[in-house]
């Protein structure tokens, strides 16, 4: 018996769970005529409890194609196993749920960092099989195992194939599967973690200027967090153990700094990653997540009012300081953060920001805010009615007369359904951030977060359609409308409900 794969999904690469992960087969066996009923055999393993045990989730069989191979596309087995992390997994088991991936600094102060869920970024185990008769009266008899495993390591939960790839065929993927290790792990390249916001060439680093940047506007009330490749072993070969946090004023002069170490705030580091958990880290950059975590006193620099803007890096160590002379411990490009409204002094009773987050592209988190005027439009208001007969029929007695009331008959509300709407307007856009907006429409998980990272609202984005302006074809920058409404029904009075 001789069984072959003759194509498969690079072993060394991580993929995105939304591409396609193709297998070809051929088999001696399959070629023999007097071999009945054939069919090839694809089992997919992965750890459902959190173990170290794989567990057969799927079994697919499939007849030769007219070729005589057996193809399978595993990629859409694999993805109701995959989902992104929406929890801090550092806190204890009972709030979990309570507690968002948004907040991390906020709900344990001395944990920035967390680890994702084990849907987030899973390792897949793949074996292979046949079965056939030896007469056509006969039951085939399956023989499972034929070949070692085929492991597709790190199989990494992307929302949407990769950007910019709407006509790219199968061909160009597989010829270019390491596009997540060359473009999102932070090594000696100094490239992105896993956001969708590009490189923004207006902008420069002050603590390194030679590093690119990638900015995004804030205010100090406003929550974030970016997903990090933490895994040091291949394919992902991280080299980022810490981040590095830089607050400086208007003046460019730098008023405070700080490590914050994964291993000691509530993450792992890539050396020590043993779990698919680690493999995929989450950190809270965001003015609040920083102001309010307690590793380091940050918060009095931001309170103060003095911030203008911050930087930060993830480095190889927590000790190097990043600078253009010591760009050989900096393994990511530099993420600055520009604080809005002057002095940062933003009340929480005057924060007017819409901030939404969704799911990238791939498979963490993005954010942005709309800070311009947004509206609550409530509409499709469905009631359900029924005719009341007037008069107190079921009192009537000997002793207590009939008596036609007057707030009673006549047509009478059950049910009151309505939805509620919302207008967000976005500030001025350049094209690489009309490019991030996209991915928002395209997102399958969205919330709407609250004040300080309080609430995770789910949302659906109402907009059936989505222009893309370039400079090519309009004059940015570029001005935006969303439009949502909340994805959970909310009551109204008599067992009514209020999407809103």
């Amino acid at each position: 018996m001789s069984m072959t794969i003759r194509q498969e999904p690079s072993t060394s690469d991580v993929h995105g769970v939304f591409e396609p992960l193709i297998y070809v087969l051929t088999s001696t066996e399959q070629a023999d005529v007097l071999n009945f009923k054939f069919r090839y055999i694809a089992d997919l393993y992965v750890r459902v409890g959190g173990g170290g045990v794989s567990t057969l989730v799927s079994r697919v069989r499939v007849y030769p194609n007219s070729a005589g191979a057996g193809v399978f596309r595993v990629d859409q087995l694999i993805q109701d196993w995959m989902a992104v992390t929406k929890a801090d997994q550092g806190t204890v088991t009972d709030e979990i749920y309570n507690k968002s991936i948004h907040a991390l600094g906020i709900n344990t102060t001395t944990k920035l960092w967390s680890t994702s869920n084990k849907e987030n970024y899973r390792s897949v185990n793949v074996k292979f099989g046949q079965e056939y008769a030896t007469s056509l009266t006969e039951d085939p008899t399956p023989i499972y195992d034929v070949l070692p495993i085929n492991k597709i390591d790190c199989i990494m939960s992307a929302g949407l194939r990769r950007p910019n790839t709407w006509d790219m065929g199968i061909p160009d993927f597989l010829t270019n599967q390491n596009w997540i290790e060359d473009n999102y792990i932070p090594n000696a390249s100094r490239k992105q973690v896993f956001s969708d916001r590009q490189i923004d060439t207006n902008f420069t680093s002050t603590t390194a200027p030679t590093v690119s940047v990638v900015h995004q506007d804030t205010t100090l009330y406003e929550v974030r967090t970016l997903g990090v490749g933490m895994d040091g072993s291949a394919p992902q070969l991280s080299e980022a153990v810490s981040a590095w946090v830089g607050l400086y004023s208007s003046a460019d002069v730098l008023l405070d700094s700080a490590f914050f170490t994964a291993s000691t705030g509530g993450g792992i580091a890539p050396g020590s990653v043993s779990t698919e958990a680690g493999r995929l880290q989450y950190i809270g950059v965001g003015p609040w997540n920083l102001t309010t975590q307690t590793i380091d006193s940050l918060s009095a620099s931001f309170l103060a009012g003095t911030v203008a803007y911050y930087e930060v890096f993830f480095m190889k160590d927590s000790t190097t300081v990043p600078s253009d002379l010591t760009l050989a411990s900096i393994a990511s490009c530099c993420y600055k953060f520009t604080l809005k409204g002057g002095d940062c002094k933003f009340g929480t009773t005057n924060y007017n920001y819409v901030t939404l987050a969704w799911q990238n592209s791939l498979g963490s988190w993005d954010y942005q805010s709309f800070n311009l005027l947004h509206q609550r439009t409530t509409g499709s208001i469905e009631r359900t009615t029924f005719e009341q007969v007037a008069g107190t029929w079921d009192t009537a007695s000997a002793t207590q007369a009939f008596n036609y009331r007057g707030d009673q008959g006549g047509t009478r509300i059950s049910n009151i359904s309505a939805t509620q709407t919302m207008k967000a307007n976005t500030d001025l856009f350049n094209e690489d951030e009309v490019a991030l907006l996209e991915t928002l429409y395209l997102s399958p998980n969205v919330y709407l977060l609250g004040q300080q990272g309080a609430t995770v609202t789910p949302v659906v984005i109402t907009d059936s359609s989505f222009v893309r302006k370039t400079n090519l074809n309009e004059r940015g920058p570029f001005l935006y409308q969303i439009s949502f409404k909340y994805a959970k029904e909310r009551p109204t009075t008599k067992g009514g409900t209020f999407r809103g």
